[in-house]
Parts: structure tokens; sequence; C-alpha cells
């Protein structure tokens, strides 16, 4: 029986220093390599996330600069619409465009009188009651006027006729007034409302 490694046969001792060196790497394989394998792949599953993640991001970055354009387009349409169709009466600024309008035309408006309002599904006309005087052509000029307002301006009931005996109150004709006119005058406002104005001060 041998009693050192050196008296053991050569294959013998070959065979433990190869089992040994097996060992010995598995050893390492087992402590230091597989736990940083396992790290590397936790490390890459973490990249690719991330990198998913980005890019996704990136696509929602670029859809919410989209949706803020729309935004942006949207409450300029908006701003439009209300200048146009307001949501309140306005009534006090739209008298004096039409008294503006009327002063700009040369046309004199006798009656301006306030109707019911008449709600819709979403908006509400507010009508008025008209009696103007002045030249044919005057006439023409204010309602050319009124067509190229921004608030959307709409004349029914028209009916022309000589210039004395029409409005309220006592006032004298000008020289050279032509044509009276009697029509009503409607404008509207979005909020939905069953109150009736009030009558304006003359």
């Amino acid at each position: 029986m041998p009693k050192s490694f050196n008296d053991l046969p050569a294959a013998v001792q070959i065979a433990i220093f190869v089992l040994s060196a097996v060992l010995v790497g598995g050893a390492v394989f087992y402590f230091y390599v597989l736990p940083l394998k396992e790290q590397r792949d936790s490390v890459r599953n973490e990249v690719d996330r991330l990198t998913a993640e980005n890019k996704l991001n990136q696509i929602f970055e670029q859809q919410r600069k989209q949706y803020l354009n729309r935004i942006a387009q949207l409450e300029k349409q908006l701003d439009t619409l209300r200048s146009i169709v307001p949501e309140e009466q306005a009534t006090d600024d739209f008298m004096r465009m039409v008294f503006e309008d009327g002063r700009a035309s040369e046309v004199n408006i006798r009656t301006f009188v306030p109707q019911a309002l008449e709600p819709k599904d979403i908006y509400t006309e507010m009508p008025f009651s008209l009696r103007l005087d002045g030249t044919y052509f005057g006439l023409l000029g204010f309602f050319a006027r009124l067509a190229n307002e921004q608030r959307i301006v709409s004349v029914s009931g028209l009916s022309l006729g000589p210039p004395e005996g029409g409005g309220m109150g006592a006032f004298k004709l000008h020289p050279g007034e032509t044509v009276g006119a009697n029509c009503l005058l409607t404008t509207y406002f979005s909020r939905v409302s069953t109150a009736a104005p009030s009558t304006p001060k003359r």
C-alpha cells in the first residue's frame, strides 16, 4: 500500500490532478462565474427593459406634443367661435356695434326694442325689433356692415317705406332721407337661457 502521493502510480496521480482541477474549476464556476453570469443576465434584462421603456416614452412624448398642438389649435378655434357666437348675451356690446354701424352708414336707428329670447338646443336667439331711416344706399351700407361683423347677425321681416311715420318718440327727419325700414335683427349666444333681456336705454 503506497504511503505517500509519490508512491501512487502515475495514472492515479494524473487522475487525482485532473479531478482536483475539475473540482477547483467547478467551485470557481459555481461561486464566482455563475453569480456573475446571473448578474450579467439580470443587467442585460434591465437594459432591455429600460430601452423598450425609453422607446415607448419617446412615442408617448411625440404623441403628447401632437396632443398639445391639437389642443392649442382647438383653443384658437374655440376663441374664434366665442367671438362669433359668445357664451353670454353681451347685449351692450351688440347694441354698441349696431349703433356704430348705423352712424358709419348715416342711418338713424329710431327704435331698438329687445324681443323675447328663443332658446334652441345648443344656442339662444336674441332678437331685436328695429326702425331705421336714411337713404336707400345708406341702408344697404348698414346691412353690409352688419354682414361683415364678426358676431353673427341675421335680418328678417324687412319692410321698406317712407321715412316718416315710424319709430318711437319724437324726432326730426334729416334732409335727404328717402326711405324708412322695419326689420327684426337677431343675434345668438351659446348659453341656453329663458330669461328675457332688459329693455335698453335709448
